[in-house]
């Protein structure tokens, strides 16, 4: 018989790569459309409204050396780069490299072109 597992308290949250404990409020979800009656199609709900990118800060950026960075680093400085968190003159100067390099991340990233990524040498 398998143990009985009780669910979390809907208040806990995991711990964010920075290390708080929340991490984005998530936004309101929208409203379900209706059924349609006798035959009749349904009607399409209404979109909620998008949360906030609060884990996207400049601050959430990892302090290590560029040659140290993982793939899933190199990404998270894309995300605070894409959602406004930092520009890309902070990011260069943050990980001692050159703009049209940040923006090689970027551009790579939006792609899906994962290797680009993953070398050392980008």
């Amino acid at each position: 018989m398998l143990p009985d597992h009780q669910p979390l308290p809907a208040s806990t949250t995991a711990p964010s790569p920075a290390g708080s404990t929340e991490c984005g409020s998530g936004g309101d979800g929208g409203r379900g459309g209706d059924s349609g009656q006798d035959g009749s199609p349904g009607r399409p709900g209404e979109p909620g409204k998008p949360g906030t990118h609060e884990c996207t800060r400049y601050s959430d950026l990892p302090d290590k050396p560029k040659a140290e960075l993982t793939v899933a680093d190199k990404v998270r400085v894309v995300l605070v780069l894409v959602n406004g968190g930092a520009t890309e003159a902070q990011i260069a100067k943050k990980y001692k490299m050159s703009q049209p390099a940040v923006e090689v991340w970027k551009e790579a990233y939006l792609r899906g072109d994962w290797p680009v990524l993953m070398n050392d040498d980008s």
